[in-house]
């Protein structure tokens, strides 16, 4: 299992905008990625940051979604700005303990 935190800022773009542009047609189709376990999408609309922790079957299946055309058309939006990603390796049996997964 893999873990995962993509980060991005918006620029000149409303939150209803945002919402309506990005999150809604966005997530029934990142619902159906291969490997992903589950995404769950974060803001701080003070700090202009948004994002997902994404949880993965493993990492191969996070690499591809990387490379992938989705991941290629929403960095290239005009709107998204400053995206990072940072990678980590779950700890599966420690996790279990604390409901993190199941």
């Amino acid at each position: 299992m893999h873990a995962q935190l993509i980060t991005y800022q918006l620029n000149d773009i409303s939150q209803s905008e945002y919402l309506k542009q990005m999150v809604e047609p966005d997530a029934p189709i990142l619902a159906e990625v291969k490997g992903l376990i589950s995404k769950v999408w974060l803001a701080d609309v003070e700090k202009n940051t948004f994002g997902g922790f994404y949880l993965w079957d493993n990492k191969k299946a996070m690499e591809d979604f990387m490379n992938s055309d989705l991941v290629k058309a929403v960095v290239s939006r005009p709107f998204v700005k400053n995206v990072s990603s940072v990678d980590f390796e779950v700890n599966e049996k420690a996790s279990l303990i604390t409901r993190g997964v199941k």
